[in-house]
């Protein structure tokens, strides 16, 4: 069926997207040795061995750059009131895993048992998902005291509530991708085939039932079962090229909405290149616990050594957005409106944010290390100046099976379709309170263990 010579004919099961999620499934799923497992991954694909220094490296602006790591087009609309601007996601097996600022949380308890409660995701409370994170094999360390940057080491004096957060990496300071967490010790499987540069184009439907995937160069594989893990943008866009028949697709997405003011780092201040960008956050209350987040950066732009910044973000979101295809072609990307702030509650919370990040950066611990650039904060000035986190979730989100607003059933199984699933970052119904990379590896980890009950 396949006319790319380097593809299986067929594969009992096929995943597409190699980042967050996907790794983690065509691991966990190829445990099983009596069942082939094909990854398709549309960017680069290498073992550990062969990882980019970038890559690897504690700077995720060096990984950011390394070529071909991220979409190259992927634009965003953040609010009515400004245009489209790039929209960042990894691109490669480890996906934004490989390219992140490794921040590790998990999110609040009643994240999750909102899930459960109001969007029908039964097994899903805190709880269940609870033990889940506990067991994720992806280690997590903060920042040694060398590594603290100086707008860090700033923040945490003028806040005693800032701490220095869990990072995804290991001992001796590289990242810790699901590239190398899942996949380098499952590659000697040889019921894992991994393919990069493989753009998967559609689902192949028989009916309602998913038989196999097209590439974007017109190559097939026949398989027994589809899992998508493509990440919140290209999950629904594949999903809608494939003609899959569920209203919700491309509805329901979120992000964190962000405010920064830019700092311009005092003689002697600067930091490096290769520094940790990010070591510690000030988590705090507006209207729900945690619901805000300020994020120190110590390096922002290669090229701009002396810029700092102070980021304060909403985690605890309202406003939905949605996306939508270009056109058919599958090198199109689609249409990301986000609607941030259309919610009044949002603003509200930005608002809070705002002000935040405002008092910290006004701070005598900031003024002693950086001059604050101009900025404003004005109700107007947030819509045109808002940020994202680049956290996309929920344009395929999870609930129960009657539920029109769902596009799976809490099993990952696309409803109404057999042999069809979504088990990335796209099903959370709800942006969780915390950088999204761990909860879309436990969304995928817990999945993948439903796998086989779910086929059944």
């Amino acid at each position: 069926m396949s006319s790319r010579s380097d593809l299986p004919a067929r594969a009992d099961v096929v995943v597409v997207g190699a980042g967050s999620a996907g790794a983690v499934v065509a691991a966990r799923l190829s445990e099983r040795g009596s069942r082939t497992v094909l990854l398709l991954e549309a960017g680069p694909d290498h073992d550990g061995p062969h990882t980019p220094p970038s890559i690897s490296g504690a700077s995720f602006l060096q990984a950011m750059n390394e070529p071909g790591r991220m979409w190259p087009r992927l634009m965003a609309t953040r609010t009515e009131q400004q245009g489209p601007r790039p929209y960042a996601r990894g691109l490669g097996v480890g996906g934004s895993s490989a390219v992140n600022a490794m921040v590790a949380l998990p999110g609040e308890p009643s994240d999750y048992d909102e899930w459960e409660r109001t969007f029908g995701c039964t097994g899903w409370g805190w709880a269940d998902v609870a033990p889940w994170f506990a067991r994720i094999p992806i280690p997590l360390r903060t920042a040694a005291r060398h590594e603290v940057g100086t707008v860090s080491h700033a923040l945490l004096a003028a806040e005693p509530a800032a701490t220095l957060v869990p990072l995804t990496r290991t001992a001796d300071g590289r990242r810790a991708s699901t590239n190398d967490v899942y996949l380098e010790p499952a590659r000697q499987r040889p019921n894992l085939t991994v393919r990069g540069q493989a753009l998967v184009d559609r689902v192949l439907l028989a009916g309602n039932r998913a038989v196999g995937v097209r590439l974007a160069d017109g190559s097939e594989v026949e398989a027994g079962a589809v899992v998508m893990c493509a990440g919140a943008i290209h999950t629904p866009a594949v999903l809608l090229r494939s003609g899959v028949q569920r209203d919700a697709i491309g509805h329901g997405l979120q992000d964190h909405p962000s405010f920064p003011i830019a700092l311009h780092m005092r003689e002697g201040y600067a930091g490096t290149a290769e520094s940790l960008a990010v070591s510690c956050a000030l988590r705090a209350t507006h209207a729900d616990e945690h619901d805000l987040q300020l994020l120190a950066l110590d390096v922002v732009d290669a090229t701009m050594p002396w810029l700092g910044l102070l980021m304060g973000a909403v985690m605890r979101v309202h406003s939905l957005g949605s996306l939508r295809l270009a056109g058919s072609d599958p090198w199109l990307d689609p249409v990301v409106e986000l609607h941030m702030l259309d919610d009044e509650r949002d603003v509200q919370a930005m608002r809070a944010a705002a002000d935040l990040t405002e008092r910290v950066a006004l701070s005598p611990q900031i003024a002693a290390v950086a001059e604050v650039q101009p900025y404003d904060a004005s109700d107007a000035a947030l819509r045109t100046s808002v940020g994202d986190y680049v956290h996309a979730v929920g344009t395929c989100r999870m609930g129960a099976v009657h539920d029109p607003l769902a596009v799976v059933d809490p099993r990952g199984r696309v409803i109404d379709h057999e042999g069809l699933y979504a088990a990335d970052a796209s099903v959370m119904p709800r942006v969780p309170r915390a950088n999204t990379h761990l909860p879309a590896v436990m969304v995928a980890e817990r999945i993948a263990a439903m796998f086989d009950a779910a086929s059944t």
